[in-house]
């Protein structure tokens, strides 16, 4: 398709000027056999996964009832003008600065209007090719936008070794920008002493080298800035692998700044005691082919599977454990096998979901078709506003 974007760079520090598209191949493949995992799980519960493995993929409640489901189941252009992080338009800007009201990063915004959706202001537009900082994120912005219009955003994170912006080249997400009227940030790990980019996600994933980088920290100035600037709506963590890692890491610390997660062959924290933020209800994604080495679909002993990090939000959102059920065999989303839905579908908090998408003959790199990632982006921009 032909679309046209505007990119720019968000950081927070020293200054980096605007970036052009490169990118990457990434790796892809399934195969295999059909196969399934089972788990037990309680109502509330933590769960425990791989204990035994059979066609299928369910949780028991505490009542019995099994659940399961066969597994066969624009214009590029450089900002018009330098501004740091003391810019005036129309009044001093900055993090925390005004622009016809006081903004700051989750602060009162007065746009002299009866209605607010996000925050109706812009900092500076045409956005600044300079906006500060020795590690910059790119920012994909649908062709068109003027930067007042709420629309939502979304984080692409990389997995281990690998940039974001090969994460786009897989899953294809800044093609549909223009389509899907979504601003696309592409932050990426630092690169560690074996040249790989990394999440300091949980203590085991990936921060190898104990460098101790507090990714926390620099992601949510990342959407705070992003607020600040464009008139965001609501955001969206997808992470793949340690980026899955990251954007469960995100969900036990900055809930309150997110609408909903999509982690591909993801996990959380071994010990659920060490998810600092539990009790705000979030929506969540998880997608996870069955035949998954690098991280398993049913979990080990350094991280939960899919199954109980399902059960974990059913019971942070308040969904109905006996609930949980396959929502059917939608349009294939790989080329291999087959894929089905699962969801929690009663009591869950206002505004939540609690999914997962299971590959049968997928490993941790599925060959998705093109209706993976509209599928994927559809739920996303389903999950309302914080």
């Amino acid at each position: 398709m032909d679309y046209t974007m505007r990119w720019v760079a968000v950081a927070v520090g020293v200054g980096v000027a605007v970036s052009g598209w490169a990118g990457c191949g990434s790796e892809g493949g399934g195969g295999g056999a059909d196969s399934g995992a089972g788990a037990e799980t309680g109502a509330g519960a933590d769960s425990e996964t791989g204990a035994e493995t059979e066609t299928g993929a369910g949780a028991e409640t505490d009542s019995g009832t099994e659940t399961g489901a066969e597994t066969d189941s624009g214009t590029e252009t450089e900002a018009g003008a330098e501004a740091g992080a003391g810019a005036e338009t129309g009044g001093e800007t900055g993090a925390g600065g005004e622009t016809g009201g006081e903004t700051g990063a989750g602060g009162d915004t007065d746009s002299g209007g009866d209605e607010e959706v996000g925050p109706p202001v812009r900092a500076e537009w045409p956005p600044p090719a300079l906006l500060g900082g020795e590690r910059a994120a790119e920012v994909v912005v649908p062709a068109g936008y003027d930067g007042f219009g709420a629309v939502p955003a979304i984080l692409l994170l990389g997995g281990y070794d690998y940039f974001s912006r090969d994460l786009d080249d897989w899953v294809e997400l800044s093609a549909r920008v223009d389509g899907g009227g979504f601003v696309l940030v592409l932050p990426d790990g630092l690169v560690d002493e074996d040249g790989s980019p990394y999440w300091n996600a949980t203590d085991t994933c990936c921060d190898y080298y104990e460098t101790g980088v507090d990714d926390v920290g620099w992601l949510t100035g990342i959407i705070d800035e992003l607020r600040a600037r464009f008139a965001i709506s609501r955001v969206v963590l997808w992470g793949h692998s340690a980026g899955g890692f990251m954007a469960y890491r995100l969900a036990c610390e900055i809930p309150e700044r997110l609408s909903a997660i999509v982690s591909m062959a993801g996990s959380g924290w071994l010990d659920p005691e060490d998810c600092a933020v539990a009790d705000v209800p979030l929506s969540v994604l998880q997608t996870h082919g069955m035949k998954d080495d690098i991280m398993p679909f049913a979990g080990d002993d350094e991280a939960p599977g899919a199954l109980e990090m399902m059960q974990r939000f059913g019971a942070r959102d308040g969904c109905t454990p006996s609930s949980w059920a396959s929502a059917g065999t939608p349009t294939p989303l790989v080329f291999t096998g087959s894929t089905t839905l699962w969801r929690y579908t009663q009591g869950c908090a206002p505004g939540t979901d609690v999914s997962l998408w299971t590959f049968s003959a997928a490993d941790h790199y599925p060959e998705f078709t093109p209706a993976f990632t509209d599928a994927v982006l559809d739920w996303a921009l389903q999950q309302g506003a914080p």
